[in-house]
């Protein structure tokens, strides 16, 4: 039977230089687009579980509060370990890092975990969320490397230009346990 997964990518950070971006929190007014990610949701969650990462935590928690549905944490699905990635003051620098991490998925080219090491973790933490759950639609809030990585595998995507496409505070509908798309890429 199919179920629906909502891949939410958590609100705008507040960036913080010398703070690793897993630690980073939300921005003040992240959350001003809420409204419009609830409309996206159909159907509606039954729950909302997200990574540890604060960022992710606060988005979750805001999400399943005004959907008025649980919040649960999940280990596993935190983004690609970057605890020695640097603040790349120049967005292009940024992007070109993560081309290399893309282009060579078996191999550690951007902090400290593969592509395919984060796709495989992320897969598995999904996983355990769909089994763990039972309700027909589950929303898990997320980060957007982790979700470009697990889309793009199971759609035999190029996870570049979706990793471009997914904005803050946004959403990939699939179908479970077959992760296609519901709609297609604009």
């Amino acid at each position: 039977m199919s179920r629906t997964l909502h891949l939410v990518k958590h609100g705008q950070p507040h960036i913080l230089s010398g703070v690793p971006a897993h630690e980073w929190q939300l921005a003040e007014g992240a959350l001003g687009g809420l409204p419009g990610l609830i409309s996206r949701l159909r159907p509606r969650p039954e729950v909302v579980v997200s990574s540890e990462e604060p960022k992710a935590v606060s988005t979750a928690q805001a999400l399943a509060t005004e959907l008025g549905v649980p919040h649960r944490r999940m280990l596993g699905l935190h983004e690609q370990l970057r605890y020695t990635v640097p603040l790349y003051p120049e967005p292009a620098d940024f992007q070109a890092a993560l081309d290399r991490f893309f282009d060579h998925p078996a191999q550690v080219m951007f902090g400290e975990e593969s592509a395919d090491d984060a796709r495989r973790r992320f897969a598995n933490a999904v996983g355990a969320v769909m089994s763990r759950q039972t309700g027909d639609s589950v929303a898990i809030v997320a980060h957007g490397t982790v979700i470009s990585l697990l889309v793009a595998h199971a759609g035999d995507l190029d996870p570049k230009p979706l990793w471009r496409h997914l904005n803050l505070l946004d959403v990939l509908t699939l179908e479970w346990p077959a992760l296609q798309l519901r709609e297609p890429l604009s």
